[in-house]
């Protein structure tokens, strides 16, 4: 009987992905798709985009509340009000690719050059492997004594760094010179990496910004440049930290509108800016929308390529009501489809080259997020 229940389940499981497939392309009722695990950083494509599906008008008051204070953590773009960052005190992080020298005191057997493998290990003769990757030297050398006391009596170990290739920075997006900075024992502020990348504060050219992300210890930070050259506060001038990437944006405050509407583009609205009221100035195309498919598209900074896709019904008016309670955020993408809706991963797609979704991510996606050949059939 339990057979003949699992079969009948992987049937009509089988008979629904088959009428999917049959009809080329149209998602009616996207579900959550969590992106896959262990890829090479090359290859990540749009069919690894995590994308959850939140009905708007179905949410409660606190739910609605909760999204609308779900933003990524600033005040004012003011560094000098968040500790971890301000606090962080340069130390030059081991990892796979650098050299590190070993001398020890009234003894040679272990003196000499050792290059840290991929996995973040040494091999020391007579001892072993020693994992030494994420380690400050000063954990390091602790780590290292520890080891060895056991075969030596009250050994006395130096170490030092011959060859600095594991540790960078990463400054990308809206700048003159996107720039990746290799660490060393020598710490780097955030207005010398700026200058490097040739950054301009006083720069009018809209191909460069000055807002941007910090994105730390798999957190996000909204910073500003100008803060660091203007201000008298020496903690705006903060000291950057191993895979640091540092993401300046053209058009940090913006939110695009697309598909059916009459005036699509960029919007630069005032805080609190509702959907409601964007779907009233961008002009519902009322012979061709799909109004029961109002979609905002809302990036997860504190999930790796992930997506929340809020989805609001307007086919009856009270649920403009709905609508006026959400409060959209920068970098939000208004989404309005036509009458038959495009595969979720083909809308993602287009909205790519003519968006900042993802763009954050470069260059630990070396290439950004690309597009496949699959699931790109459009339906008439």
């Amino acid at each position: 009987m339990i057979f003949i229940e699992k079969y009948l389940k992987f049937f009509l499981i089988f008979l629904f992905l088959f009428s999917c497939v049959g009809k080329t392309g149209v998602h009616l009722d996207p579900k959550k798709k969590s992106p896959r695990k262990n890829l090479s950083k090359s290859k990540y494509s749009i069919e690894d985009v995590g994308i959850n599906i939140i009905n708007i008008n179905t949410l409660s008051e606190n739910e609605i509340d909760f999204y609308n204070r779900s933003k990524i953590e600033e005040v004012n773009y003011k560094i000098n009000k968040i500790s971890e960052i301000y606090d962080y005190n340069y130390e030059y992080i081991l990892g796979p690719a650098d050299t590190i020298s070993i001398n020890l005191t009234e003894t040679d057997d272990l003196d000499g050059s050792y290059l840290i493998d991929q996995n973040g290990m040494i091999d020391l003769p007579f001892i072993g492997e020693v994992k030494l990757d994420t380690l400050t030297l000063s954990e390091a050398q602790n780590i290292l004594t520890n080891v060895i006391k056991d075969f030596y009596k009250n050994p006395d170990l130096q170490i030092n760094v011959e060859e600095f290739n594991s540790s960078k920075v990463y400054v990308v997006g809206a700048v003159k010179n996107q720039k990746t900075i290799n660490l060393d024992q020598k710490p780097i502020k955030i207005i010398e990496a700026a200058i490097q990348a040739e950054f301009n504060p006083s720069s009018e050219d809209k191909n460069f910004g000055t807002k941007g992300f910090l994105r730390r210890d798999n957190k996000v930070y909204k910073i500003n440049l100008e803060n660091a050259y203007n201000s008298s506060d020496e903690k705006e001038n903060f000291y950057l930290k191993k895979d640091d990437v540092i993401f300046i944006d053209r058009n940090s405050d913006a939110i695009h509108v697309f598909g059916e509407v009459t005036k699509p583009g960029i919007y630069f609205p005032n805080i609190d800016y509702t959907l409601t009221e964007l779907i009233s100035t961008s002009g519902l195309n009322q012979l061709t929308a799909n109004a029961n498919k109002v979609f905002v598209i809302r990036e997860k900074f504190n999930t790796f390529l992930e997506v929340d896709v809020f989805q609001l019904s307007i086919k009856s008016p009270i649920n403009l009501i709905a609508g006026k309670k959400f409060k959209l955020q920068a970098k939000d993408i208004v989404f309005i489809p036509p009458k038959k809706i495009v595969q979720w991963n083909r809308t993602i797609s287009l909205l790519l080259p003519q968006t900042d979704l993802f763009n954050s991510y470069n260059p630990i996606i070396q290439n950004g997020v690309k597009t496949t050949g699959t699931n790109m059939n459009i339906t008439e």
